[in-house]
């Protein structure tokens, strides 16, 4: 049976984890308005445009397209799983990691979704 974390928990961990805090204990950055600026860890560059907006706990380069919240960074920028990058953010904030729920309606879309692969 597939479990994953409940979605309460998730939400709580990604309002705790500041994107910005976050990113800035992997990279420098500079705020400039509302955002915060800085160098793409994910290709090379010269000129900043990897973007980070405080205000809605997200990431954005304008040059490689990579984007996504406080957990997808970490998944890419250390390499680890979904469930890898939960547990690392999870012991920085010290939150207690909860049980998983069995999800019978999930588990049928993992089945499907490994089908087709």
């Amino acid at each position: 049976m597939a479990s994953r974390f409940p979605a309460a928990w998730l939400d709580e961990l990604r309002s705790r984890a500041d994107i910005v805090q976050v990113i800035q204990s992997y990279m420098p950055l500079k705020k400039n308005g509302h955002r915060y600026w800085g160098l793409c860890p994910f290709h090379g560059e010269k000129t900043a445009s990897f973007s980070v907006d405080s205000e809605k706990q997200l990431y954005y380069c304008f040059g490689c397209k990579a984007s996504g919240s406080v957990i997808t960074f970490v998944m890419d920028y250390e390499r680890l799983s979904f469930q890898e990058a939960v547990k690392l953010l999870a012991d920085r904030q010290h939150m207690p990691l909860p049980q998983m729920e069995n999800d019978p309606e999930y588990q049928q879309k993992r089945e499907h979704r490994n089908r087709l692969l």
